[in-house]
């Protein structure tokens, strides 16, 4: 077993011993081994042999004992016993918006179904509203969060971070050959969210031999289409993947025809032809003399057509060759530029890692500080902080600081906005904190959700807005908020709305990131992270934000510390 099927199975034991109504330290323990094991950089095989599994964050005997029964039988009785008890298709039911916990448990144990067809049949009979405290309004909810579920399944594009492990591992194989040269192009290059396909050129003196080690990736399930230099598969991770081997002269130009969205080569080529110039994939060619000429090197593209070079990640045809033509492109925020993450859960509360380790891990990157944002109260979910433990916790913060030279870690909460509109903590508690991060998290239903956020961000106490649309890419689609509503408030009050970097959230979309940082909006590019690899999440937020023409001058966090401190 490696470690992502450990770290699954942890997870969803700590998943059935919640709905088994289990205590919740026994619970959160699961879920930080899960964590723990998740961000292992190590192969926990490794671990096993030297008998070192207590030596990964969360996992102690009983849970190491766990993993030994995994490793050695592949196979656990907790977790099958627990399976037996809760059905695993009822977890897929959990997973669709709109139907919490308790409904699908409630549903299942009155009407016997399991599986969201089941669930969905249920209530297109009109036997759910039939039950106690469930009625016409659950049923229509329970029936329409099914279909938009099922809408989003069928979608064939993969979310980003899934798609760019694709492309990691069809390009280490292929360099593993001895190709020359290999880069992604492309949706994963452009960092688009949603990816359909997974592109990558090649340069080789042998076509046949490039494709052929292409094919021979343990990845590759099928050959569909194959020419003398160019070849699509199918995955194991259902999205294609297409090599091409192209001509080193013409290097420059697949590189750009390959990477921009159909819009932004339609604006290229018309914007090109207005100058006199014939642009294709076979060169540019000037309409006068009939002069072909092959690019080499990207850039010259651009600069052939007295153009700006254009980020990959804003080739979408948004108006990025205008912009680029009146040399009006965005100073756009970069990895470099972030000086801090002002969203990070520790082990008080969800995460895997103490304080002390963020803290060095942070320090580590290059940040001038970090803001620990664990949850509050109500998050029982997530073990969140009752108001004493907090308290310890900016104890033990200021205890930490007090040891640190040039870096800071900055006291914070991640904490619910209930479902009055109010924060899930007292003001004068509020009060005591360097940052808020002020998140929907329950009852995240279209109808009552954008009051909550509006009220949020009218609070005083709050300085950032968190996952501001609650969007889960390819799961749960974005409230319905006003956002332009929602950015114009923002900027009234002085809140930051976050750019949350999660690979599976990116909220703000880069849409929204447009449009906020238009209106004047700040924004702070979080990780949300819950382990120390996920503050590698970052790079997902930079480029979402680039994106969204974020200028560094727009990121809260691009501040050095002083300047924060004066925000702040």
């Amino acid at each position: 077993m490696d470690n992502h099927e450990v770290a699954a199975i942890l997870a969803d034991i700590a998943r059935l011993l919640e709905l088994e109504g289990e205590d919740t330290y026994r619970v959160r323990a699961y879920r930080k081994a899960a964590h723990g094991v998740e961000a292992l950089k190590g192969d926990i095989n490794v671990y096993y042999r030297e008998g070192r599994l207590q030596e990964i964050p969360g996992v102690g005997k009983g849970i190491g004992d766990l993993i030994t029964e995994l490793i050695e039988t592949g196979r656990s009785s907790l977790y099958e016993a627990l399976k037996k008890e809760i059905p695993s298709e009822l977890f897929e039911v959990m997973e669709v918006p709109g139907i919490g916990r308790k409904t699908a448990i409630k549903v299942h144990k009155a009407l016997g179904a399991t599986t969201i067809q089941e669930f969905k049949q249920a209530a297109r009979e009109h036997r759910i509203r039939k039950l106690k405290g469930m009625g016409e309004s659950v049923e229509r909810r329970i029936l329409d969060s099914i279909e938009r579920y099922q809408r989003m399944e069928a979608e064939t594009r993969l979310p980003l971070y899934r798609a760019r492990e694709v492309a990691r591992e069809l390009l280490e194989h292929l360099k593993g050959c001895g190709l020359e040269r290999v880069e992604v192009v492309g949706s994963v290059r452009r960092w688009a969210p949603l990816v359909s396909d997974v592109n990558i050129i090649c340069l080789s003196e042998e076509p046949e031999r490039a494709i052929d080690c292409f094919i021979s990736s343990p990845i590759v399930s099928t050959v569909e289409l194959a020419s003398a230099n160019k070849v699509k598969v199918a995955t194991r991770y259902r999205v294609p993947a297409t090599l091409e081997v192209v001509d080193p002269e013409s290097w420059g130009l697949h590189m750009a025809f390959d990477t921009g969205s159909e819009k932004h080569l339609e604006e290229l080529v018309e914007y090109a032809a207005g100058l006199g110039f014939s642009l294709s994939h076979e060169g540019l060619m000037d309409a006068v003399n009939l002069e072909q000429r092959k690019i080499a090197v990207e850039r010259h593209l651009y600069g052939a057509l007295g153009l700006d070079y254009i980020p990959p990640e804003l080739r979408e045809g948004r108006g990025e060759v205008r912009a680029a033509a009146e040399h009006a492109l965005p100073d756009l925020v970069e990895l470099k530029d972030i000086r801090g993450d002002l969203h990070v859960h520790s082990s008080w509360s969800d995460g895997a890692n103490s304080i002390h380790d963020i803290a060095m891990a942070a320090r580590a990157r290059g940040y001038e500080y970090v803001a620990i944002c664990d949850h509050s109260p109500s998050l029982t979910v997530a073990s969140g902080l009752s108001v004493e433990r907090l308290r310890e916790q900016m104890e033990e913060i200021d205890r930490l600081n007090e040891n640190l030279e040039g870096f800071t870690i900055l006291k914070g909460c991640e904490v619910d906005v209930m479902a009055d509109g109010s924060l899930d903590l007292p003001d004068d508690v509020l009060e005591e904190l360097d940052i808020v991060v002020a998140s929907v998290h329950k009852g995240l239903r279209q109808d009552d959700i954008a009051w909550r956020v509006f009220s949020a961000l009218e609070n005083p106490y709050v300085t950032i807005l968190g996952h501001p649309t609650g969007r889960i890419i390819g799961r749960r689609e974005a409230a319905m908020v006003d956002v332009d509503r929602m950015i114009d408030l923002a900027v009234a009050n002085g809140k930051v709305l976050e750019v949350n970097a999660y690979p599976d959230r990116l909220d703000l979309s880069d849409e929204n990131v447009r449009k906020a940082v238009g209106a004047g909006a700040l924004i702070s590019i979080n990780t949300d992270a819950h382990s120390l690899q996920e503050l590698g999440f970052i790079e997902y937020g930079v480029y979402n934000a680039r994106r969204g023409w974020a200028p560094k001058n727009k990121a809260l966090n691009a501040l050095p510390y002083e300047s924060l401190l004066k925000y702040l």
